[in-house]
């Protein structure tokens, strides 16, 4: 069976809240001590759907064979 790879494009509105110990980390932006993220907003734009290709067993034999010739 066919696999199909699905592709979603869109944009996000999000709220990140990090806790720092010290004003100094927090204006780095490094090592916060807890951190929370919320998606307030989502606005899918664009869905695609694409056939994967699987190789059978039986084709990669033909393959096989055709590399040994």
């Amino acid at each position: 069976m066919s696999k199909i790879i699905k592709t979603t494009t869109g944009q996000a509105d999000f709220v990140v809240k990090e806790e720092y110990p010290t004003e100094n980390l927090a204006i780095e932006g490094k090592d916060p001590t807890a951190s929370e993220a919320e998606v307030t907003d989502l606005k899918i734009e664009n869905v695609k759907y694409k056939l994967k290709e699987v190789i059978t067993n039986e084709w990669s034999k033909v393959i096989e064979i055709r590399k040994k010739t």
